[in-house]
């Protein structure tokens, strides 16, 4: 089964390679890892210092990478859901 994922992975990426080149993918990869980081950042100081406040947001990479494609704006957004939730 993992060979067929891995088989999967190479066509797609190879594919990705042939029609946008690898340059612009390189951008777009390194584009998309600093926005992760960013929202990492993002998630980890409202943890350490929302505590007061009884703000807390989950560490994973779905959150992460909204908080870091989205910004502070998406980052109150998931304050906002999380809170809600726990009613």
């Amino acid at each position: 089964m993992i060979i067929w994922a891995w088989g999967i992975g190479t066509l797609v990426l190879a594919t990705l390679l042939i029609v946008v080149g690898v340059k612009p993918l390189l951008r777009w990869i390194w584009r998309f890892c600093t926005k992760w980081v960013i929202g990492l950042v993002l998630l980890f100081l409202l943890n350490r210092y929302g505590q007061a406040y009884g703000w807390y947001v989950p560490v994973n990479p779905v959150t992460t990478g909204i908080a870091g494609i989205l910004g502070i704006p998406g980052t109150i957004a998931l304050v906002y859901l999380y809170d809600r939730s726990s009613y």
